[in-house]
Parts: structure tokens; sequence; C-alpha cells
């Protein structure tokens, strides 16, 4: 995680993620209660919402309406670090640097039209000097 979250940021910032981010985290999961029942039912969310995504897309190009928008800037966004487009300004880590099980839900949720609306939003909406050099 530590070059995903320190990319671009000032010199001293490995070394500060490497002394606090286990405390941090730590807090972070506290304070959103995370846990394995939480977990479950965030994951059965995001199921419900790329099932809907999935109706909403079903014979159009765009989430709403006949042209990109913000529904579709949104979902770009919240979904970008799912599937890593490669015109995204993010330097994504390799795929096997990720936990097994957040690669399952990858594959789970790729099935979606989601994913391919999502990658190609980038594709067609992203300028090509914003290309990253790293992918999943």
């Amino acid at each position: 995680m530590r070059p995903l979250l320190t990319q671009r940021g000032p010199w001293w910032g490995h070394l500060l993620y490497r002394v606090g981010y286990r405390a941090l985290a730590s807090r972070i999961r506290a304070l959103y209660e995370v846990n394995a029942d939480t977990a479950e039912q965030d994951r059965k969310r995001v199921d419900a919402v790329f099932a809907r995504v999935d109706q909403l897309l079903e014979g159009r190009p765009y989430l709403v309406g006949d042209r990109f928008g913000r529904a579709d800037l949104t979902l770009a966004a919240l979904a970008a670090p799912l599937w890593c487009p490669p015109e995204h300004s993010t330097r994504w880590p390799p795929e096997e640097a990720y936990p097994a099980r957040l690669r399952e839900l990858r594959a789970e949720w790729g099935r979606w039209r989601a994913r391919e609306h999502v990658l190609r939003l980038y594709r067609e909406h992203r300028t090509a000097d914003a290309a990253s050099q790293g992918t999943c």
C-alpha cells in the first residue's frame, strides 16, 4: 500500500507512512466499525450497486441521458481503483501486489457492465497526458 498511497507526495511520506500506518489503520477500523460482518454487508451493497448500474447501462452508452455526465464521472472515479484504467494518473501496483480476496472481488464484480463502462470512460474522456505508467 505504501507506494500507492504515497506517490507524488513529499519525500518524507514513505517514512511517515512506515511509522504511522498501523496505528492509523487500527483507529480507522475502530471508528468505522470495520470487521467481518460489516465487510460482508458492504460487499452486498456493492453487489447491489453494480447490479443497478448494469440495469441502467443496458442498451445505452451512459448512465443518464445520451452523453457523459456527473453519474458517469462519479462511477468512474469511485471504481477506478477496482479496475485500474491505464489512462488514470495513478501508477497502479501490479495485480499480484493486491490481496487474493481483493483480486477475487475484482473478478466477480468485473462481470458487470460497470467494468467495461468505467474503462471506456477513461479511454474516451481522459486526456492522453494523464496516462499512468502502471496497471493492475
